[in-house]
């Protein structure tokens, strides 16, 4: 197939769309061949790094997901730990666990030995969970209400 654009990687005439490359591509530059310098990967190195480092600098801290990410509600104040769930987004756990009957199906967690948080959801576990912070919040609720 064609493009009615050409390469993408050198704007030349007769580009081919190639799946492995994800984009249309002349013969020319599919071979490698398009008229550019080849790239040295120490130099892609050197410059991810420095902007990674950059980055860093610029960011705030992430808490490290093994140890308690200890902090304090901006909304109540009350102390909560923060932690990564498994589908990667972070969760305010309130501190200590609970009786699992005291805790609706749904709102049960349980922190991984690598301080991942996971939802138990409707399962029963036969002990203690812990809940999310942002269900018991003052703040939070007393917002909901007005």
């Amino acid at each position: 197939m064609i493009s009615s654009y050409g390469c993408e990687a050198c704007g030349g005439p007769q580009g081919r769309w190639r799946p492995v490359l994800g984009r249309a591509v002349c013969a020319a530059c599919e071979k490698g061949s398009g008229g550019r310098e080849p790239v040295v990967l120490a130099e892609v190195l050197a410059n991810a790094a420095i902007e990674l480092g950059s980055a860093a600098r610029q960011l705030r801290a992430v808490p490290d997901p093994r140890t308690s990410g200890g902090t304090f509600c901006k909304r109540c104040g009350a102390a909560a730990e923060w932690h990564r769930t498994v589908r990667g987004k972070w969760i305010l756990i309130e501190p200590g666990e609970r009786v699992v009957g005291s805790v609706p199906a749904g709102k049960r967690w349980r922190i991984a030995g690598d301080g991942t948080a996971v939802n138990l959801g409707s399962s029963i576990p036969t002990d203690t969970c812990r809940i999310s912070h942002f269900d018991l919040c003052p703040a939070r609720s007393a917002a909901a209400v007005a």
